[in-house]
């Protein structure tokens, strides 16, 4: 449910190729800024992306993205003149990213929306250079002197003014009035593209092989390791400064929740304090999440083995956990040697992380995600496992690898279970979804027999959504 303390909107930054810079990156785009009119209730006369309010019918903030762009400017009418392929509308959906979001304090903000918080979901629209294509559409006026999007035009009263700036030599180095953080938010829709980081932060941000648990650590590693290397937050005064490591480092992967959450609570807390947060879960809760996990997987085996007379029980994986691989391996270890159970991890292609998990578990094999599929179809495999990079409140949904929801589909038509577990630094504390990276998918709740999360409390006694097996 929404809260009525924070004020939600999105900000929408359009980014558009630099004729007299050609390239990628830093130098090959501008950025637009709208000044907003002096009869502007809140932040007149500062210049800002394209921003509004995300309204109750909007079904989250890409959606309220879209919207403010179709009413402020020509967009679709130039994606309809200029790209093949496919509709202006869908061509400029592909162009859309979204980061993650940033909080703005009242005392930044003096005041607006009644002193409440204002949550900034922000977005980069990247519009495609003129012999590029939009999302893989092909570019139709190749030969063009002047590039279309010269032709952007305001179709609002909310600004008076639009201008282009450089973003390194300009945007990023401008004092005339902002809205708050816009600079923030500009680095988090562009996932940190424009900042100055080391190279080994660079190499974490390309990760796609090790799982959230060891990513996390890694990030806290890299932020303790860089700690003053961009610079600090002063929120006493109300500057806008560069973001701090922590911070930088939690921008660049918006998808991955147990990252976020532990380095953006170093940005405030002492390292040491942040570590032990770390190893918290593994200590009490994510130890007594195994246990249930376990229960529940021994109480499936031994079902299985009553039923069909001692066949053999076989668990499937997706993609690599660090919680699955615990679950397994503790599994594994209390079973009694009369019991077979064989471990097949599905490749989980793009990045094969199946082919790394099968490694991780003692007696596991990996399939093609195709054969593995195939085999539950077949009912050969009698139950499967996922974890999860983020859990949204509520029952909206389950964040992880891309491919998931397909497995959870086939594992439905099949009546093969399919549960996910997770502990909880990956519950998300949002009513929307985190900006999506492309190797990540939103999975529906009602896709998944069961999601397992250790409940909270002082008392440390767990509690699971889902059946029992007493």
């Amino acid at each position: 449910m929404v809260s009525l303390s924070i004020k939600r909107v999105v900000s929408v930054f359009i980014l558009r190729p630099n004729k007299s810079h050609p390239g990628k990156q830093r130098n090959g785009y501008q950025l637009a800024l709208f000044h907003r009119c002096d009869t502007m209730p809140t932040f007149p006369g500062h210049w800002a992306g394209i921003s509004g309010s995300i309204e109750d019918d909007d079904a989250n903030p890409f959606e309220a993205a879209v919207r403010e762009l179709q009413e402020e400017k020509n967009l679709i009418e130039l994606f309809d003149e200029c790209c093949d392929g496919d509709d202006g509308m869908t061509s400029m959906h592909r162009c859309i990213k979204q980061g993650l979001h940033v909080d703005v304090s009242s005392g930044r903000s003096k005041g607006a929306f009644g002193g409440r918080i204002i949550r900034v979901y922000p977005l980069a629209l990247t519009l495609p250079g003129d012999n590029l294509s939009a999302g893989g559409a092909v570019h139709k006026n190749k030969n063009q002197s002047l590039s279309p999007w010269s032709n952007l035009q305001m179709k609002g009263t909310e600004h008076d003014q639009i201008k282009f700036f450089d973003i390194k030599s300009e945007f990023l180095t401008m004092t005339e009035p902002c809205v708050p953080l816009l600079k923030d938010a500009f680095h988090h829709a562009t996932s940190g593209s424009y900042l100055e980081l080391p190279n080994d932060v660079r190499s974490w941000e390309q990760d796609r092989v090790n799982g959230a648990a060891f990513l996390a650590w890694k990030a806290v590693t890299l932020a303790a390791a860089h700690t003053g290397v961009v610079g600090e937050h002063n929120d006493s005064d109300g500057t806008e400064r560069m973001p701090n490591m922590a911070l930088s480092i939690a921008m660049l992967r918006p998808s991955l929740v147990h990252a976020n959450s532990l380095v953006a609570g170093y940005s405030m807390v002492p390292i040491v304090n942040v570590m032990n947060e770390f190893h918290r879960p593994k200590r009490g809760g994510m130890r007594q999440s195994e246990e249930r996990a376990n229960a529940i997987i021994r109480y499936r085996c031994r079902s299985w083995r009553f039923a069909s007379k001692g066949s053999k029980f076989v668990i499937g994986t997706f993609s690599r956990s660090s919680t699955m691989k615990l679950i397994m391996i503790s599994f594994l270890q209390a079973i009694d040697k009369t019991t077979q159970v064989q471990v097949l991890c599905s490749q989980s292609t793009p990045g094969d992380e199946g082919e790394l998990m099968a490694g991780d578990i003692p007696r596991a094999k990996w399939l093609p995600d195709d054969n593995f599929q195939h085999e539950i179809r077949q009912k050969h495999i009698n139950l499967v496992l996922v974890g999860a990079d983020c859990i949204l409140p509520e029952g909206k949904g389950v964040v992880n690898k891309v491919g998931t929801a397909t497995l959870a589909r086939a594992c439905k038509q099949s009546k093969v279970p399919i549960i996910c577990c997770a502990d909880r630094s990956k519950l998300w504390d949002d009513d929307y979804p985190p900006g999506l990276e492309e190797i990540f998918e939103l999975v529906d709740s009602n896709l998944l027999d069961q999601v397992l999360v250790p409940a909270g409390g002082s008392n440390e006694q767990i509690e699971f959504e889902g059946e029992t097996t007493d």
